[in-house]
């Protein structure tokens, strides 16, 4: 399909950042699909590196560059999606490159199956030279394995994120729909985007490697470092916070067949957070402000009494006393496990 110049079906979706050393072959990358009814828009978020200009220089009727002066003034994200104009929305990364077929895979999955709401592909890991690379802190953490919408949401919850945000291509009314990214988050912006994408369709993902996802030690944003784990630990117990909102909380007994079944939502909310309290770090943090809301609310109190008894509420305020609980020891940063899948590939 050749791009027209009406409203086109893809709206692609780029922010960079100080990135003038890749920025140019991801946005090629992307001018190089076979598909070609997209519009490409750059949001350069304050770069001080040249990265805007070389973007300037790149000359395409698909492309849009929108320079922010600022870095971080506004969600650069946020902004390309208020301007998209597509059918569906798929995000590039600044470093990171797409193999020439995939929009086009990625489409004729989307067009055969109506409760697909998102279409993901896996994943190589490049260097910076854009070799492959196999002993990374990101080896071995994205996923090809395909799941139900229950089940994705059951994996999040218990082992974090495993899909890329540059493999995505989703309807752009249901991201919008849902308020797109969450504005105060650096690390699992994404994260928390398919989750609540999760809650109201199914996934798909191909097994062909159509994205290369470029590590760099000590320089992609999402490296692991102790400041990021901290991050991530903050930002990854609100995301849990998602499953105390309608509708995963309607859900809850499907996602989670080990919880008590009941119909009330405070005992629904108390059950979940039971469930996480066995767990420390991020969970622990989660359980507490769930606990806490429970009992703030009169009713969702009094039928998780019903339900649980008061133990749980003795157990709440023990467990603020514990120092280790009020210290939020984040530990050393890993390069692996639940912490390393949480840490969205943001890209900057």
């Amino acid at each position: 399909m050749q791009f027209s110049p009406g409203r086109p079906l893809v709206s692609v979706i780029l922010p960079s950042f100080n990135h003038a050393a890749f920025v140019n072959e991801a946005v090629q990358s992307v001018l190089d699909q076979t598909f070609r009814d997209f519009e490409l828009i750059v949001v350069d978020d304050g770069s001080s590196d040249g990265t805007a200009d070389i973007v300037a220089s790149i000359r395409d009727p698909r492309l849009t560059l929108i320079r922010l002066s600022e870095n971080r003034a506004v969600h650069a994200r946020n902004l390309a999606l208020s301007r998209a104009r597509g059918q569906y929305v798929a995000f590039q990364n600044s470093d990171d490159i797409w193999v020439p077929a995939k929009l086009a895979a990625q489409l004729e999955a989307m067009e055969s199956a109506s409760h697909y709401i998102a279409c993901f592909t896996a994943a190589e890991i490049v260097d910076k030279n854009g070799r492959p690379a196999s002993d990374t802190w990101a080896s071995g953490i994205f996923t090809t394995v395909n799941r139900s919408a229950t089940n994705w949401l059951q994996h999040f919850f218990d082992a974090g994120n495993c899909l890329p945000l540059p493999s995505a291509i989703a309807r752009r009314s249901e991201v919008i729909g849902l308020g797109a990214f969450r504005p105060s988050f650096v690390q699992l912006g994404d994260m928390d985007l398919w989750i609540r994408l999760a809650a109201l369709g199914e996934f798909f993902i191909l097994a062909e490697p159509l994205t290369k996802i470029r590590i760099m030690e000590g320089a992609n944003l999402s490296t692991p470092s102790l400041r990021g784990h901290r991050q991530a630990q903050i930002e990854f117990a609100t995301v849990l916070e998602r499953y105390t909102e309608s509708p995963i909380l309607e859900q809850l007994d499907r996602i989670f067949p080990d919880l008590a079944k009941t119909p009330a939502s405070g005992a629904k909310k108390i059950a979940l957070a039971l469930r996480a309290w066995g767990r420390n770090g991020a969970y622990s943090l989660f359980a507490d402000r769930t606990v806490a809301r429970v009992m703030e609310n009169m009713h969702e109190r009094a039928d998780a009494i019903a339900v649980h008894g008061t133990e749980f509420i003795h157990t709440f305020l023990d467990r603020r006393c514990e120092s280790e609980f009020i210290q939020h020891r984040a530990g050393k940063p890993h390069s692996g496990g639940i912490f390393a899948r949480c840490r969205g590939i943001l890209g900057w």
